[in-house]
């Protein structure tokens, strides 16, 4: 039995304004190559750097604050537009992590986001990204993200989809690509996200 949170819209006004305005440019055309979806760690890639590493145009649909079961949610209003991406990049679960969810919850929800996003839009290539190095919130530690990273491996290995490792991508010295609140990327960052997404890409 599946212990995923049921999907969830946003809790704040501003989340469901952005939502929104998202909605509005995806109806509005052109139809992207590739997606990304997630929180404000995906939110934050800008799009001209995202589509350099994928060499695709790509629509950036994050969106600060969301759990899984927030990204669960906007996706099933987003379904109703028959978008047909070549690729997806999935990158969500640290505000999940943050908020107490055990890895199993988390994973459970990944899964459920996976298997709706395959139903709407099928898009052949299908990207996780773990969790990049965080200081950790208060109840969790580092060893917790390790473990919560292995069980989003594991899912990938296991859906045959590709792992953007974070911690691979950020190096010995995460807190580097990270602004000072050690959590958000920053532009060091994402320049290193980018090429370990773009290698990934051309080298599976």
């Amino acid at each position: 039995m599946s212990r995923a949170r049921p999907p969830a819209p946003p809790t704040k006004l501003s989340g469901l304004r952005r939502h929104r305005a998202l909605l509005a440019r995806l109806a509005s055309g052109p139809a992207p190559d590739a997606v990304i979806l997630g929180d404000s760690l995906a939110a934050g890639w800008p799009e001209p750097d995202l589509a350099a590493a994928t060499g695709r145009s790509t629509l950036n649909l994050g969106l600060p604050g969301d759990r899984v079961q927030t990204t669960r949610w906007r996706l099933a209003a987003m379904a109703v537009l028959a978008l047909r991406p070549r690729l997806a990049i999935l990158m969500v679960g640290t505000n999940s992590f943050a908020d107490g969810d055990d890895p199993e919850t988390i994973v459970a929800g990944l899964a459920a986001l996976l298997a709706s996003l395959r139903a709407a839009w099928a898009p052949p290539m299908v990207v996780f990204a773990t969790l990049p190095w965080r200081e950790s919130p208060p109840g969790r530690s580092e060893a917790d993200r390790l473990a919560l990273n292995a069980r989003i491996a594991d899912l990938a290995r296991a859906e045959a989809l590709l792992l953007l490792d974070s911690d691979a991508a950020l190096g010995p010295d995460p807190a580097t690509g990270l602004e000072a609140d050690r959590l958000h990327l920053n532009a060091r960052g994402y320049v290193a996200l980018g090429i370990a997404l773009g290698s990934l890409l051309r080298n599976g």
